[in-house]
């Protein structure tokens, strides 16, 4: 399998990225940290020990992860996800003890039913998910606890994690061909009719490390023909579809791409990118209503206390991060700020740990806390969005600095966050330090300071002048000189 041609910048690891203290995503990432540290791994794990016949200590969360809940697990593999990226970020040993100690549940958990399935519900779920009958898109958690355990292997390096996530690829990769050869292909898509999560985006991930074939066609076997086929054709006939079942598919699509180097992905999610943003967006970045898309340019009639589910806003700030390591077009970067800002930042409720909000209400004097869902609880919610959520506040530093190998190593600084970069590869520390705002003055100034040994190796330092600038007003300044006015939507 050969991957594009084109090389693509490489978003900075985690690890040396670190948040400038008394920020507001300083701030944001810090409530973050203390609600992770605030949760009971033993209630975490309840369901994964009741199901695997191991004793349960505690009692269980409520919620979505309460035990007669047929998504139980989900927000368990999100919080495998978010507490390597929190680590990674804040390097807190206390975080680190705490999420190695779920992973080794987790495989004890594995290791008790011995055919590689872990989850905090029955195999029974794929039974009738395969007999077409009614149940809570198993395949939905299972993406989330397989993620969890692959980031814990790459971003925190437990190598335990690895191994079990491929024992649950082999396990489903044998169910899989089960229903096709016991019934047949179709079969299998009809039984993913419903949310299956980014299976495909894990399964291409995972690919790149086994290089096992199976892996590959098992990824290949959840990109979803009916909705890929539309896209590949750049048909606007998303109204209707559920829209948080449908971003994952595309993020896994782009993984296709980087993967195998089929162009046709890369196509389809640019086209996917171009539709939502101009067609199915919110002037905050957002996207649905509902849960679903509506008709294209209609958001008008949409406008109302469900309006943006944040769990969408995650997954389009994937699709456009990847978008721009691609091309580099600052238009994609410009949408990750403003989604951003808006659709992530706000779904904290001040630095209460463990307060997110579900939906992001855009209908004129609506309020957050009369959406449907309101605000949520530290232990009795754990909704989708609540896994989403402290995701994306563990990884606040991973779209601000992009590089590009080469010779002469380059680096690109597209998000305006206070931050500081151990850039390795030149041998060099970068500051991003910001003025604060006022209504007194509109001017939006950013400084930047590199610093490091006087044998550094010569390098390229990129900046991104947002579209949003004045054409007339916006400058750039460099030790002192005067660069003159720069152009809005352009690399510096």
């Amino acid at each position: 399998v050969d991957g594009p041609a084109d090389p693509f910048l490489s978003e900075a690891s985690l690890h040396d990225v670190r948040l400038q203290p008394g920020t507001v995503y300083w701030q944001a990432q810090q409530t973050n940290l203390e609600y992770l540290l605030l949760l009971d791994a033993d209630r975490l794990v309840w369901s994964f020990r009741t199901q695997a016949g191991l004793t349960a200590t505690g009692t269980p969360y409520g919620g979505w992860e309460g035990p007669n809940v047929e998504l139980r697990g989900h927000f368990v593999g999100h919080y495998l996800s978010a507490t390597a990226k929190m680590w990674a970020s804040t390097h807190n040993d206390t975080l680190r003890a705490k999420m190695s100690s779920v992973v080794d549940v987790l495989n004890d958990c594995q290791q008790k039913m011995g055919t590689g399935y872990l989850s905090a519900f029955p195999s029974e779920f794929f039974d009738r998910a395969e007999a077409l009958t009614t149940v809570w898109a198993p395949y939905y958690t299972i993406h989330k606890i397989m993620q969890g355990l692959l980031d814990q292997y790459t971003v925190a390096g437990n190598s335990k994690a690895l191994e079990m996530v491929v024992g649950m690829a082999n396990y489903f990769s044998d169910r899989v061909k089960n229903v096709i050869q016991k019934y047949s292909i179709e079969r299998h898509w009809a039984s993913l009719n419903e949310e299956t999560g980014g299976m495909n985006d894990v399964l291409y991930q995972l690919y790149t490390i086994t290089d096992d074939l199976k892996h590959l066609t098992l990824a290949h076997l959840f990109d979803k023909p009916c909705f890929l086929g539309l896209l590949a054709v750049q048909a606007d006939s998303i109204s209707g579809f559920h829209s948080n079942t449908h971003i994952p598919v595309v993020v896994g699509a782009q993984m296709r791409y980087e993967v195998t180097g089929d162009a046709l992905y890369k196509q389809i999610a640019t086209s996917f990118m171009d539709m939502i943003n101009s067609s199915h967006s919110y002037a905050t970045g957002g996207t649905s209503a509902g849960e679903v898309w509506a008709d294209p340019k209609r958001l008008a009639a949409t406008l109302s206390t469900e309006n943006a589910e944040s769990c969408t806003t995650y997954n389009m700030l994937k699709v456009s991060r990847n978008l721009f390591r691609w091309t580099k077009e600052i238009a994609y970067a410009d949408y990750y700020e403003r989604a951003l800002i808006n659709g992530v930042l706000s779904i904290q409720r001040g630095t209460d740990p463990g307060v997110m909000i579900y939906m992001l209400p855009q209908a004129p004097g609506r309020s957050k806390a009369i959406s449907y869902h309101g605000w949520g609880t530290k232990y009795d919610s754990f909704w989708c969005c609540y896994g989403t959520g402290i995701e994306s506040f563990s990884k606040l530093g991973d779209s601000i600095y992009f590089e590009e190998k080469g010779d002469t190593p380059a680096l690109s600084i597209i998000q305006y966050i206070p931050s500081t970069f151990n850039w390795k590869t030149a041998g060099v520390t970068v500051t991003q330090q910001l003025e604060p705002l006022s209504s007194s003055d509109m001017n939006f100034r950013v400084s930047l300071s590199v610093s490091g040994k006087t044998n550094g190796q010569s390098a390229t330092l990129n900046v991104r002048i947002p579209t949003w600038t004045s054409a007339s007003g916006a400058k750039a300044i460099l030790n002192d000189k005067d660069l003159g006015s720069v152009t809005p939507g352009i690399i510096v």
